[in-house]
């Protein structure tokens, strides 16, 4: 999935956010470098370059689409290459066992004090193995001029009206696009009932005539939601701000069958260089007023309970970044589910996605 870019708003944020000084300065011609493996405008570049200007290393990102590239990419390096890597809740254990995450110690991370408890509660193995970063959540981003109409379902992708059809994108991961079905269907994004299951991979067959394409949606001008090729997709609601900052017909919605609630993690990689640089780098953007400029930039809620009360309230009472409490009651965390369940949704995933 992209991310989001920055914006006006979060240009005048930054000029009172005590953080534009140090962003002026320029990065570090030289010294270590810190690969971190994560989504697509998915740090604020400004961030990055301030980092870079007080630590004097150099940052570089790998970027990967979905979680399913990411575990590839993990696979085929034994988890090496990486001295960060951008991870959801539910690889967690699964990146512990397969020795591609470091432990983390409890002092390494200072800044940690900051973070909202709530998140460490959600995911108590995360607690020693790494920092929660953003949240938000999945639903529906359509082009409201386009379509005619508010869409406020599911159904309205996976049975979609004639005017939709072949103006369909739909997100190329296995998870989000069963949670999607599943949820129209009534039925828990994380079942482990195989008629269930059975029942969400029948659905998205019958939709896939009407898909244009499975993948990501794009944020900048080329995006195929503002060129109109596209007038609805599944999406998550940082993406869908940046689309509606650069034209106010683009609307978001999580859908009243309920949507998924996703929290992300940075975590030390177990075979980095630069172990070290990577926890000073984690302090650094649990700053409060650095995470407050990330999550500003980014358009993400923020885990940071710190950085929350200094984002401004145009930001914090935007309910697309952060849904009220109804909304939220409606979604679901994603849960680790078991080997026949992953493999289930995925041998139907590569049926209907690439043919396999």
């Amino acid at each position: 999935m992209t991310r989001t870019t920055l914006s006006f708003l979060v240009l005048l944020f930054a000029l009172t956010s005590g953080l534009a000084p140090a962003l002026a300065d320029p990065p570090a011609a030289a010294g270590p470098q810190l690969v971190i493996l994560t989504w697509q405008d998915y740090l604020s570049p400004a961030v990055i370059q301030a980092f870079e200007s007080e630590s004097g290393a150099r940052v570089r990102q790998v970027y990967f689409e979905t979680d399913d590239a990411r575990d590839q990419a993990l696979s085929e390096t034994e988890g090496a290459g990486y001295d960060l890597l951008l991870v959801d809740g539910t690889a967690l254990t699964v990146y512990r066992k397969r020795g591609w995450i470091s432990p983390l110690a409890p002092a390494a991370v200072p800044n940690r004090r900051f973070l909202d408890p709530r998140w460490a509660a959600a995911y108590p193995e995360s607690q020693d193995a790494a920092v929660p970063y953003l949240w938000g959540t999945m639903g529906i981003a359509y082009r409201r001029d386009l379509v005619g109409r508010d869409l406020d379902s599911w159904m309205d992708l996976l049975r979609p009206a004639p005017p939709l059809r072949g103006r369909l994108l739909m997100v190329a991961d296995h998870f989000d696009l069963f949670a999607v079905a599943l949820k129209a269907l009534g039925f828990s994004m994380n079942t482990t009932d195989g008629a269930q299951i059975q029942a969400a991979a029948d659905l998205l067959r019958a939709q896939r005539p009407a898909v244009r394409r499975y993948g990501a949606l794009a944020i900048d001008a080329r995006s195929e939601l503002l060129t109109g090729q596209v007038a609805a997709a599944v999406t998550y609601n940082g993406d869908a701000a940046a689309l509606r900052r650069r034209n106010d017909q683009v609307v978001y919605v999580i859908p009243r069958e309920g949507g998924a609630l996703w929290l992300d993690f940075l975590a030390i990689a177990a075979q980095g260089a630069h172990p070290a640089l990577a926890a000073a780098f984690l302090d650094f953007i649990n700053r409060p007023e650095v995470a407050a400029r990330n999550a500003a930039d980014l358009s993400y809620a923020t885990a940071n309970l710190a950085a929350e009360r200094l984002l401004p309230a145009k930001i914090t009472q935007d309910p697309l970044i952060y849904p009220d409490a109804a909304t939220l009651a409606r979604c679901e965390s994603y849960t680790r589910l078991p080997a026949a369940a992953i493999g289930a949704r995925q041998q139907a995933y590569a049926a209907l996605v690439h043919g396999g």
